[in-house]
Parts: C-alpha cells; structure tokens; sequence
C-alpha cells in the first residue's frame, strides 16, 4: 500500500507543470483520516455488545474530482479503505471498501488557497477475515455511507495539501495531498 502511494505522489510530481488556476479542470487527492462512520458504529455496535476491544486503522482514501464550467462546481468520486482487528482469540479483522459519487465546491478561491465544502453519499461492503470459525456477521454486507466535509481549506499551487473537518466515512478530520491539472 505505502509502495502504491510513493509511486502515486512521485508521478504526480514528475508531471507537475506550471499551469494559471483557471486552467485547472481536474485534481486527485490522497488522504487519511480519523473518526469515520465504521469507527464509530463499529465502536458503538460490536464493542458494547460483544464487550471485545476493537483496533481501528483509516480511512485511506482515494478521490478525483473534474471542475464544470464555472470553476467553483466539481463533480467526481471517493474510494476509501478503512478496517478493524478484533483483540480476541479468532485474530479476526474486517476491512471497509467504500465508494461514493461526489460534489465538491470551492466557495473561496484564490492563487494559493482554496476553501471547500464537499459531500459524497455512496455504498460501504465488509470484507471479514480470521483463523478461526467464528464470523462476526458483517461479511459481504453493504450499506449505506457518506461524507459532508464542512469546511476544506488547501493550499499550494498545483500540488497541494489541504486539511478537512466534517463528518462520513473519511473521518471527522482528514488530510493529505491533492494534485491539480
């Protein structure tokens, strides 16, 4: 995974070129966040029920976005990666996949800071896995997921790294680095 995203920055660095704001039409971010939807109700669910301790990692995610006609609309996608190991006998753990359609508006826009709102309402699936028979029940199942960034704030010039608080699956506060061409 860390092969995956070294390899991601180092091209996007490679292909970075001097472009005016205005020219930018598409960006593609990296980021990581802490106190997504999965933590919480996976906290809240398995943990007070089952009294077993839970260990959160994520969410990873992956988003693009392309910017319509008027520079401030953008319309693309968010993939993120989130999961949990249980502290119990089995080793089992369960791995989020989410992805989610999603708009992005840039409501303040300047040369080398931008501020944001975003939101993306999309499917999460559980994928479980362990050394023993026992199943936590959430294999295979998809539910309904989402993100409402609040207010995003980047900075830089056409690679850039930018910090958000909202609420969703990639977390109550997340940052990372986003290119733009």
């Amino acid at each position: 995974m860390k092969k995956f995203f070294v390899m991601v920055l180092a091209a996007m660095m490679a292909t970075l070129c001097v472009q005016a704001q205005d020219e930018w039409k598409n960006e593609i971010g990296i980021a990581y966040g802490g106190g997504s939807n999965t933590d919480f109700i996976g906290s809240l669910y398995k943990g007070m029920f089952t009294g077993k301790q839970l260990n959160y990692w994520g969410p990873v995610s992956v988003e693009y976005f392309h910017r319509l006609s008027n520079n401030k609309l953008g319309i693309g996608g968010i993939f993120a990666v989130g999961g949990c190991k249980w502290n119990d006998s089995d080793n089992a753990k369960t791995t989020f996949f989410t992805v989610m359609p999603a708009l992005k508006y840039n409501w303040l826009v300047r040369k080398h800071i931008s501020c944001y709102s975003k939101i993306g309402i999309g499917m999460t699936m559980a994928s479980e896995s362990g050394t023993s028979d026992k199943k936590k029940g959430d294999d295979g199942k998809v539910t309904v997921n989402w993100q409402a960034s609040l207010i995003g704030v980047e900075f830089g010039g056409a690679f850039r790294g930018f910090v958000e608080v909202g609420t969703g699956e990639q977390g109550i506060i997340l940052g990372g680095l986003r290119y733009k061409f």
